[in-house]
């Protein structure tokens, strides 16, 4: 279990990887974001170039938040909110893609000292090293020892 001590500012982990599979991802957009260009290879290649279909980011979210899920237990409390979520490059099948996370900043809290909040950039990597999500994360932890 890492707590609020173990993270620093400026440590950045990578995560592990996920596949995005064709009909996984169909699947999910014909019933939560039926855009064409999410279900229609000819749309989407015409709108984003060739490759066929993209991921909706909502799908995409989904990936992170499973990839999260895998990296080593934080003591989290509460997830306080996403700022700066951006979408930067199309997802599609076939594509792998890996969590980093980079620790931005932390402080205890001013109402309960036996907590801390964080805040670290997420972002997914392509298999060719390209961003193609972000956001910064929130988040509320316990703290190891409240008498530090």
């Amino acid at each position: 279990m890492r707590y609020f001590e173990d993270l620093q500012p400026g440590d950045v982990a990578l995560g592990s990887s996920f596949v995005v599979e064709r009909d996984e991802m169909v699947e999910f957009a014909r019933r939560w974001d039926p855009q064409p260009f999410h279900l229609d290879d000819a749309v989407a290649n015409a709108m984003f170039g060739e490759g066929g279909v993209t991921a909706p980011g909502v799908f995409v979210m989904a990936i992170r938040t499973r990839l999260l899920h895998d990296t080593p237990d934080l003591a989290v409390i509460a997830a306080l909110g996403y700022d700066e979520l951006r979408f930067h490059a199309p997802v599609r099948a076939g594509d792998t893609l890996q969590l980093r996370q980079e620790w931005l900043d932390k402080r205890v809290s001013e109402s309960k000292p036996d907590r801390g909040v964080a805040r670290s950039r997420l972002s997914l990597v392509n298999q060719d090293g390209v961003e193609v999500m972000s956001h910064i994360d929130t988040i509320l932890l316990r703290r190891r020892n409240s008498n530090d």
